[in-house]
């Protein structure tokens, strides 16, 4: 291929690049993004990565590097602008502990998510696995703390499980709070709380399975997991008596 074609086709790949718009919030990652697209297009111009970052910053970021874009430096303009960016907007070493010592919460992420971002969070902090399992359970719904403070598995097994036990919880809480409208509201209330304390019991049991025979556990669990998503709380509480059902639910097209 000449060089005149070559350059046809770098021009063509670096006006291909598409960039989001610049994360404040997590410059290094948005870099990381940046860098793999230029790779994948195969743009190694100096020149031409500085002109794709300074067409993805905004108003509130510009003005961060506003020396570099009226005059910019002879050479390694792209370091300059990637090296200012950073340092202005990545948290320091002491907001990331401030917010993994007290501020981070669940919120309405899942624990393997929330797991995720304090992981993010420690990188550099010098934070081992115990501190951090407990910093993370901190976070979680009360009522799922104890089972899994005694949990000796993985903590990556341990958030999974937390995903499991939460995801129960919510459905669970919904379903009171649509029973609690009728007259026996109460009682029902009642039966979903004995029923959510013996799906966490069978969670943590199908987990020590699973540890102790990894092939026993595993089609153990699968087929008891299996059989709780088929059919809704209605039906495998009161079998054909249900008055009420809850979908997704196969009970009837298995009877």
């Amino acid at each position: 291929m000449s060089t005149e074609n070559n350059a046809e086709v770098a021009a063509t790949a670096a006006v291909s690049i598409k960039l989001p718009d610049f994360w404040k919030n997590d410059p290094v990652m948005w870099f990381a993004q940046a860098e793999a697209q230029f790779a994948l297009g195969r743009v190694v111009n100096d020149e031409t990565k500085y002109y794709h970052i300074i067409g993805k910053v905004d108003q509130t970021v510009i003005c961060h590097i506003s020396d570099l874009v009226v005059a910019p430096p002879a050479d390694n303009k792209y370091a300059a602008v990637k090296e200012r960016l950073i340092s202005r907007f990545v948290l320091s070493a002491e907001t990331r502990l401030e917010r993994l010592l007290g501020s981070y919460e669940l919120g309405d992420l899942r624990p393997t998510h929330l797991l995720a971002k304090m992981r993010e969070l420690a990188i550099g902090l010098k934070v081992d696995d115990n501190l951090l399992k407990m910093l993370f359970i901190q976070r979680l719904p009360v009522n799922v703390r104890p089972i899994l403070s005694c949990h000796d598995g993985t903590l990556d097994k341990l958030a999974e499980m937390a995903d499991k036990m939460v995801g129960v919880t919510s459905s669970l809480t919904t379903a009171a709070v649509d029973d609690a409208a009728g007259p026996s509201g109460a009682s029902g209330l009642q039966e979903q709380v004995d029923f959510l304390t013996a799906e966490v019991r069978r969670l943590t049991t199908s987990e020590r399975t699973r540890n102790r025979s990894a092939s026993r556990g595993r089609s153990s669990s699968k087929s008891r997991t299996g059989s709780q998503k088929e059919v809704c709380w209605y039906h495998r509480k009161y079998g054909r008596d249900a008055h009420q059902c809850r979908e997704p639910c196969a009970f009837n097209s298995k009877n």
